[in-house]
This record gives structure tokens, C-alpha cells and sequence, in this order.
């Protein structure tokens, strides 16, 4: 079985979505290539879009309706999941994540999973209650961070509020080991790890974790939430939160006094 015959359109609206751009060119007899030059992409783009592997913009949508005469089909179709909740996010962001060219990442509560030591990222979900899964689901977290260690790795920009680094995850031996890490991290050339100090005060990142980023050109973004996060494909909204970003950022510590700070935290775990 072919990863688009897998596809069930039942389980999400980017499945109906990726299952009927299938569904519609088979119908015209038509070939991937002939649908990536209606919608001036190229013939793998069409591809992954139908096997649900990336997942197509508004105005390739709009490109499709108005050759196809849809009656706005799937731009309808596109704008509604978009704004609903989708049970494959977290498959799509991983995929997203590993071709991304730019990450940033905001985290309040929690060092962000790809910079997570193995002991932190296990201490986060025991303390989370998932016991039984805190193994297996580490894994997965340390797999992820395999993407640092390319030729040519993602440029990385990391906001972290310092009242993170001194909620205790674990141990002090855990957080001493983890403060470590991101020092190393912090030394990288595509690595800025920047920390927002207690005194800044509110700031938008207060609403919850984010993440932007940036693959072949489009910016993409994921907002976090209690229950679960939201994968964010429209341009507007991720414009907001990339413009987020730079807020915060405004007011975290440059990247040497960042580093002084995480050094002088990670002495009080010694």
C-alpha cells in the first residue's frame, strides 16, 4: 500500500483535502506534472501534497477551483483546515520541522524539546504523569534533535524565560546537566539562545508556547495549548507570531549576557 492509498479522508480535513486533490486530478485523467503547472509548482510538490507529506497554500488552491471550475471546493476545503483542530499536526510539524531551514522557538514553562537533555525531557513527562510512555517518547525527542547535528543544520533562535532554568526538573544534578547543554548549544554558529530575564515582566509570550518556522521559503508556525497545540499554515497568523517573536525578543538579554546568566544559574545547582 502506496503512503496515498493510506490516507483516509476521514480522519482529518487535511486527509479529505489530500485525498481529493487525488481524488479530483484521477478524475480529469490528468498527471501530476499537468496539475503543477495549473498550480505553477512542480510535479513532486503534488505529489507530497496528495500522499498528505506537505501540505498546499490558499493560492494553489484558488489556482485549482478556478481551472477546475470547483465552485471554490478546495479553497473552502483549505481554509477550514487550516482553522480546525487536526489530530496529524504533530506528524506534519515533525515533517515540517526536519526540512526547515529557520526554527524559533519560545518556551515560558519548559527548555524546548529539540534542546532538551535526555534526563530533562524524561523528568518533564514523569512529572507530566506519562510514566509508562516517558521512555519511548524521549527517544522520539532525542531522534528529533538529530537535525542540529547536520552539515548544514537549521538556523536555531531559542527565547527562553529565565524562570525556566530555575524550576527544578528532576534534580539539581538534572538541571545542572541540562544548563550545561545549552551552553554548549549556545556556542554553535546557527545556535542564539537568548533568555528573557524575571524583571521584563508581561510580555505576549505569557499566552503560551510558540514555535516559527520557516521551510522552503513559507513560514509556518505552531501555537501550544493545555489539551493540545494548534499547527498554523495560514500566512496571517503566523505572520502575528512571528512578529511575536521579535517582541519578546526585544526584551530578552543579548546572547553573552544570556550566557553569563545561565552560567550563574547553573552554579546554584553545584
Amino acid at each position: 500500500m502506496s503512503v496515498r492509498e493510506s490516507i483516509d479522508p476521514k480522519s482529518s480535513l487535511w486527509a479529505w483535502l489530500a485525498f481529493d486533490l487525488w481524488f479530483y486530478r484521477t478524475q480529469r485523467d490528468l498527471s501530476l506534472a499537468q496539475v503543477a503547472m495549473i498550480v505553477k509548482s512542480t510535479r513532486g510538490t503534488v505529489s507530497n501534497w496528495e500522499a498528505g507529506r506537505f501540505r498546499p497554500s490558499d493560492t494553489c488552491m484558488k489556482r485549482l477551483d478556478e481551472a477546475w471550475d470547483t465552485g471554490g471546493h478546495f479553497e473552502r476545503l483549505h481554509t477550514f483546515a487550516c482553522a480546525g483542530h487536526d489530530p496529524d499536526w504533530f506528524r506534519q510539524y515533525v515533517q515540517y520541522e526536519m526540512a526547515a531551514e529557520i526554527i524559533k522557538v519560545f518556551h515560558g514553562k519548559n527548555v524546548p524539546l529539540l534542546v532538551q537533555t535526555e534526563a530533562y525531557a524524561q523528568g518533564v513527562l514523569r512529572a507530566a504523569g506519562h510514566v509508562h510512555e516517558a521512555e519511548a517518547t524521549t527517544k522520539a525527542r532525542m531522534k528529533r534533535q538529530e537535525i542540529l547535528e547536520r552539515e548544514k543544520p537549521p538556523y536555531l533562535w531559542i527565547l527562553i524565560d529565565q524562570e525556566v532554568l530555575e524550576c527544578v526538573v528532576g534534580d539539581r544534578e538534572v538541571m545542572r546537566e541540562q544548563a550545561a547543554h545549552l551552553l554548549s548549544l549556545a556556542q554553535k554558529p546557527r545556535v542564539c539562545l537568548r533568555i528573557v530575564p524575571r524583571d521584563a515582566g508581561w510580555h505576549p509570550g505569557h499566552d503560551g508556547p510558540f514555535q516559527v518556522l520557516k521551510v522552503r521559503g513559507r513560514e509556518i508556525a505552531y501555537a501550544g495549548a493545555q489539551i493540545g497545540g494548534r499547527l498554523i499554515e495560514a500566512g496571517d497568523e503566523a505572520d502575528i507570531l512571528a512578529v511575536r517573536f521579535d517582541e519578546i525578543g526585544a526584551l530578552a538579554l543579548a546572547k553573552a549576557p544570556s550566557t553569563a546568566l545561565i552560567e550563574q544559574i547553573m552554579r546554584t545547582y553545584t
